[in-house]
């Protein structure tokens, strides 16, 4: 079996990671010979190697899910099919409305047709993944997006965090001008992180160590809202630079 770009993360969960600012992939086999693709990116190539790398293994893609709004997060190819590509209600309601505006980033990376099918998704029907594998828990924020969701797998551990708890990203709130949103989503993060043994991210590398991951982003908000300065090694990356001045600018309005 030789798979392009998937690399198993636990059983019955692939992973693939673009050249494109770490962007993960996720891939959720249900045990029937279906599977869900979350957040497929980035560029053509890779996302064509999706549904090849889904023959490779003998499976077919039953559904999509988009963590949230964001145009890296939104993508599709025609080769997994029209399926049902589900992401949280405010999520939908917001692509239906501002779709241009969110898209526009495209045009840099993709052909028009592979734009034209991006963020073509809708409401999820209720609190979990209706699919033919073991539950799936969607967990709804608006740390980094407004209706932001990640989804926990208890059986299996693992937690698909969306643009959360990454290693080479710094927390990155969204009209959020105080850092509040972005410290309520991680609290709603908590109990998963904790019952997590894998977490995957964004934007990132996959660990087996989730709740490092979560402490770090706490103590970045905390010394950054008590006015101490960080010693996160996400800072000295200057793709981080700017974001951590907007951070360092959010904590001050803090009353």
């Amino acid at each position: 079996m030789t798979l392009s770009r998937l690399a198993e993360a636990a059983p019955g969960v692939w992973v693939a990671t673009s050249r494109r600012y770490v962007t993960t992939s996720t891939v959720l086999l249900d045990g029937s010979g279906g599977a869900v693709v979350i957040d497929p990116a980035w560029d053509p190539d890779e996302l064509a190697a999706i549904p090849a790398d889904l023959a490779v293994l003998g499976v077919g893609c039953v559904a999509g899910l988009a963590t949230h709004e964001h145009y890296d997060h939104v993508l599709w190819h025609p080769d997994l099919g029209d399926v049902p590509r589900w992401s949280s209600a405010g999520t939908v309601a917001h692509l239906s409305q501002a779709r241009e505006t969110l898209l526009a980033p495209l045009a840099e990376f993709l052909t028009p047709d592979l734009i034209e099918i991006a963020g073509r998704l809708v409401p999820l029907p209720d609190g979990s993944l209706p699919w033919a594998g073991p539950r799936a828990d969607c967990i709804e924020h608006d740390a980094h997006s407004p209706a932001h969701i990640a989804l926990f797998l208890p059986v299996s551990g693992v937690l698909v965090a969306g643009d959360m708890l990454s290693d080479v990203e710094l927390p990155m709130p969204q009209g959020d001008e105080t850092l509040e949103h972005y410290a309520a989503g991680l609290a709603a993060l908590r109990d998963a992180v904790w019952a997590a043994e894998v977490l995957i991210p964004g934007h990132g590398t996959v660990t087996r160590a989730p709740r490092e991951r979560f402490d770090d982003d706490m103590r970045y908000l905390d010394d950054l809202l008590a006015g101490r300065v960080s010693d996160d090694p996400r800072i000295a990356d200057p793709e981080n630079a700017g974001l951590h001045e907007k951070n360092l600018g959010k904590a001050r309005e803090v009353p």
